[in-house]
């Protein structure tokens, strides 16, 4: 399978607030099938995280850096934008994608805590690297997470009906094959 250029994407939107950036920065559960939380008390997660959570990155010199809601977001590969959701820090995005696994299935890359563009809607098709969202504000409801942007990858039915795509049945659908967001966007 091709793999995406979202992070030089993500970096070039950016400019000049990600010129430094030379890593991202990862504590304990941020990272693709994590088994805790890395907000608070780093509680047990009820299910295997299933994607990966940006909100630190490194600069030079060592210095650690966090990504705010200026934070520009752009499609992983072309695609279709089949729905956009509230979540609980933001709102969430599903594109599907016109790549196909070998039993049919279609990717998907789920963007959640985004503030989507105001012309963004389900039924647009937009173009690999093309800005969808910025990143999602603080939560005044939720003062323990930060603002960050959670990518996930997954193969799903091909025709997926909307209403199966909430965080609740991502990482629960015998039918969805999660990934790990690293193996299809390498972090260039």
């Amino acid at each position: 399978m091709e793999q995406s250029k979202f992070f030089k994407y993500l970096r070039g939107a950016n400019k000049p607030a990600l010129a430094g950036l030379t890593a991202w920065f990862f504590q304990p559960g941020m990272r693709f099938n994590s088994l805790e939380t890395w907000w608070g008390e780093r509680q047990p997660r009820s299910a295997p995280h299933e994607g990966l959570d940006l909100c630190w990155y490194l600069e030079a010199g060592g210095r650690i850096n966090r990504v705010d809601q200026h934070l520009r977001i752009p499609a992983t590969f072309a695609g279709e934008i089949i729905k956009i959701d509230p979540d609980f820090l933001g709102t969430s995005i599903f594109l599907g994608h016109e790549i196909f696994a070998p039993d049919g299935r279609q990717l998907y890359t789920a963007y959640g805590h985004t503030r989507p563009l105001a012309s963004l809607h389900a039924g647009n098709i937009v173009a690999a690297g093309e800005i969808i969202a910025t990143l999602a504000g603080p939560s005044g409801s939720n003062n323990k997470v930060l603002p960050h942007l959670h990518l996930t990858l997954a193969w799903m039915p091909r025709l997926i009906a909307p209403e199966r795509l909430v965080w609740q049945n991502v990482g629960r659908d015998p039918d969805i094959s999660l990934l790990d967001p690293l193996t299809i966007c390498p972090i260039q």
